[in-house]
């Protein structure tokens, strides 16, 4: 995968400053998520965070809920990089797991309280995203529960790209106010490749492989989940607990 673009370190250092700034609602799907974990903060609890990157929610996470326990896991040896050093802090409560969500890691790090994950999903095509559901549904405790905070796509196109349209202006304006690093201008301008310029184009794994929410749940139900709730939604973006 060393052509996996997040396994350069300029990139991923770009992404970890540039992340609050470029997604509109980051700090909004952070706070959903965490919201809606249905655990008590005096109490222990084991999570996966799934495509974890540098690890800001598992921080958040860490911090609010103090004797939790997180495993973050993704594929980007510079990311996970940058994880270890922010969740260092947190000593035992927090590890690091260089590998794939694709692959089979559930005998591994089953059982969990809860999996949890940001912005990373979408990068899957559909039958990946439902054998990664399937692998999630096997790792959880009786009880556990699986949060998604992602981007999803209304089923209208035309409302799809204007949704895609809005977010890539408000990336460009914060390049161009500086608000993060000059050199995610060419991260930005291959995005808008990917999906303004090549819109309705086909999408293979690692592109932005967007569903409606009402694909996405269909594919949590298929996956043995019982129960699917959109707990909050704005623009492209949505949170789901699984159980």
């Amino acid at each position: 995968m060393s052509d996996y673009r997040w396994n350069q370190s300029q990139a991923a250092q770009d992404y970890d400053a540039a992340a609050p700034v470029i997604h509109p609602r980051y700090t909004e799907v952070q706070d959903a998520l965490l919201g809606a974990l249905p655990f008590n903060p005096l109490k222990d609890f084991r999570v996966l965070d799934l495509g974890g990157g540098s690890g800001r929610l598992a921080e958040r996470l860490l911090d609010h809920f103090r004797h939790a326990t997180v495993v973050l896991l993704d594929q980007s040896q510079p990311f996970v990089e940058l994880a270890h050093q922010r969740l260092r802090r947190f000593g035992h409560r927090a590890r690091t797991v260089c590998r794939s969500m694709q692959e089979g890691w559930a005998a591994d790090l089953a059982p969990l309280d809860a999996v949890v994950s940001t912005s990373a999903i979408h990068h899957l095509e559909s039958p990946e995203k439902l054998a990664l559901f399937r692998q999630i549904r096997s790792a959880l405790a009786p009880g556990g529960v699986f949060l998604n905070g992602d981007e999803h796509r209304p089923a209208d196109d035309a409302q799809f790209r204007k949704l895609l349209e809005d977010w890539g202006q408000h990336m460009e304006w914060a390049h161009a106010r500086g608000e993060i690093p000059e050199s995610f201008g060419e991260i930005i301008a291959k995005w808008r490749r990917r999906n303004l310029d090549g819109f309705g184009a086909e999408k293979h794994s690692g592109d932005d492989c967007h569903e409606t929410i009402e694909g996405q749940q269909a594919l949590l139900s298929d996956a043995g989940f019982a129960s699917v709730e959109v707990v909050w939604q704005e623009d492209l973006w949505a949170v789901t607990v699984a159980s």
